[in-house]
């Protein structure tokens, strides 16, 4: 696996698109947003964007214009709606509790301790309210800085320390007992097509993101120094390149996907994993709402259960939280640290638990070995 290095994917930044300015303008006023009309690449399945549930004219407009402007320095259409989708859940909150609130000079720092409480009566989860105050700090000081909302006072604001920690959610792994059904030949062998099989293979050695890994590249792998596979991907989430070493497991599955690519379009796809159904010429790429469906079918067709022989399901997501938990057992150092490892073993000189330094090939084999981290365990 030494082909050659695949090409770059470029950043969401603002591009300009065929037809009258005017035309784009109208887009952007629009109350529902389309990456593709906007001319701005997006995920396939996640290129919509919508802020008609924010009712109140006066916090719709700023809400846009911060989100235009997030665009314009790089963020992802995805995180764009997830804004639109926590300002809509603020604006509900103010048309419940403060249905009096006529412009920004509502706002005040009791209406926002109150919206604090709010939260929690509602029900959500403590990743969902720390997202909800987290997309209402970046706004407000954004508008603080910019005057984006007049009226809006100094002391309107969501302090860091208000942010919901996730000590209150379960652990995410998966039990050993589960995770052995799951990879076990016999189950694998059960996914009915090579796409969706090839993927749950390097989901599970990597603890990719499952919208990462749906939209890698044909190519995505790199040689080391010692000829050692390492994966490169686009690591939307923190918006950079991300480069890891491969397990053996891994890279036979991408190995084995390309030839599945290469027989089924033989006209080539720009993706490792193009999506299954529609998708003639290969120019899609898998849909991860798709996958998402075909792991739940899966899970049903091999009885997966826990060890009192109750039904489960697990989601791909999960298989990312267990790496992570199979690796801190075994003393494997995560984010920055083993970022630098990576570097490092690509470089040809891993540092293994110990101090231990290793070549690329020997580095790989830590891998396989679960000495190195093989993705990020966060």
């Amino acid at each position: 696996m030494t082909s050659p290095a695949p090409a770059r994917r470029e950043r969401p930044w603002l591009q300009a698109v065929s037809g009258e300015a005017a035309i784009l303008d109208g887009q952007w006023a629009c109350d529902h947003w389309d990456a593709g009309r906007l001319g701005i690449p997006a995920r396939r399945g996640r290129g919509t964007a919508r802020f008609d549930g924010i009712s109140q004219p006066w916090l719709r407009g700023p809400v846009k214009r911060w989100s235009r402007f997030r665009l314009a320095t790089g963020c992802a259409f995805a995180t764009i709606d997830a804004g639109a989708l926590a300002l809509t859940r603020f604006s509900r909150f103010l048309a419940t509790r403060h249905p009096q609130a006529a412009d920004a000079s509502a706002i005040t720092r009791p209406v926002l301790e109150d919206y604090l409480s709010w939260l929690v009566t509602q029900g959500y989860s403590a990743s969902t309210r720390a997202l909800s105050l987290s997309m209402i700090r970046v706004l407000f000081d954004a508008c603080h800085r910019h005057g984006w909302l007049p009226g809006l006072a100094a002391a309107a604001t969501i302090y860091v320390e208000e942010l919901p920690f996730h000590h209150d959610e379960i652990a995410r792994f998966i039990p050993e007992f589960v995770m052995a059904q799951l990879e076990s030949s016999e189950a694998i062998a059960k996914i009915p097509h090579a796409t969706t099989r090839n993927l749950v293979i390097v989901l599970i050695e990597t603890g990719l993101r499952g919208g990462d890994a749906c939209n890698l590249p044909f190519n995505p792998v790199l040689a080391d120094s010692s000829g050692w596979p390492c994966l490169r991907f686009e690591a939307v989430k923190v918006r950079a390149e991300q480069l890891i070493p491969l397990s053996a497991r891994a890279a036979a599955a991408i190995a084995a996907q390309q030839d599945h690519v290469r027989a089924r379009w033989p006209g080539g796809s720009p993706w490792l994993f193009p999506g299954i159904a529609g998708n003639d010429d290969g120019s899609k790429p898998y849909s991860h709402s798709a996958f998402t469906k075909q792991l739940a079918h899966w899970q049903r067709v091999i009885g997966l259960h826990d060890e009192s022989g109750q039904p489960v399901t697990v989601t791909g997501h999960q298989f990312r939280h267990t790496l992570g938990t199979r690796l801190k057992g075994r003393g494997v150092a995560s984010d920055a640290t083993f970022r630098r490892r990576c570097e490092e073993a690509l470089a040809g000189a891993a540092v293994l638990p110990g101090g231990r330094r290793a070549g690329g090939r020997a580095a790989g084999h830590a891998v396989d070995q679960g000495l190195l981290a093989p993705g990020c365990a966060g």
